[in-house]
């Protein structure tokens, strides 16, 4: 009996990919609509796509390349790396996005940041302070790193609990029926 290669890194790259761009497309609506602060409900979409994606990403794996069976350590494993390469991809379009499409983009941003400043009660010299924080730490190469590290993060944590119910062990002994 021949092993089949198992190829984790392409597959995480098409899934990662995948997720990527549906991210992608989700925030394109909201540059399009000159959103900068989406609703609530558009936060949860984007976390339940990047749950979606993690869990759709692992079952097919799971399914196509490993024979239908993943252990959660292989499980959470994939799931990181599918959400590295997911980061990592919309890192680059934020990147584009901000540094070369529409570097004026920031300031839509920060006008945001100050009136979330405001209403939180802060004084006006309060606020003045913290945007010059911001905008030192708001480079579009920061904001590329903070969005893979973030990302991944978040990633690794949904992951943490998705393969909780994704993992499928290969019996130790085959049953003949």
């Amino acid at each position: 009996m021949e092993e089949k290669k198992v190829n984790t890194l392409r597959s995480a790259m098409t899934y990662g990919l995948m997720l990527a761009l549906v991210l992608i497309v989700i925030h394109l609506v909201q540059y399009l609509m000159d959103v900068y602060k989406p609703p609530m409900w558009v936060n949860i979409l984007t976390y339940a796509v990047i749950v979606g994606g993690i869990v759709y990403g692992t079952i097919r794996f799971r399914d196509d390349e490993l024979g239908g069976y993943i252990s959660y350590g292989k499980a959470l494993g994939f799931g990181v790396l599918l959400s590295l390469f997911a980061s990592i991809v919309y890192g680059f379009y934020n990147y584009l996005l901000t540094a070369v499409i529409d570097p004026s983009y920031m300031e839509g941003v920060y006008r945001m940041l100050e009136e979330t400043y405001l209403e939180m009660g802060m004084d006006y010299d309060q606020v003045e302070t913290m945007m010059e924080t911001v905008k030192k730490f708001q480079t579009p190469l920061m904001m590329v790193f903070s969005s893979v590290f973030g990302f991944t993060f978040m990633g690794t944590v949904f992951s943490l609990i998705t393969s909780i119910f994704l993992k499928k062990e290969e019996p130790l002994f085959e049953t003949e029926e």
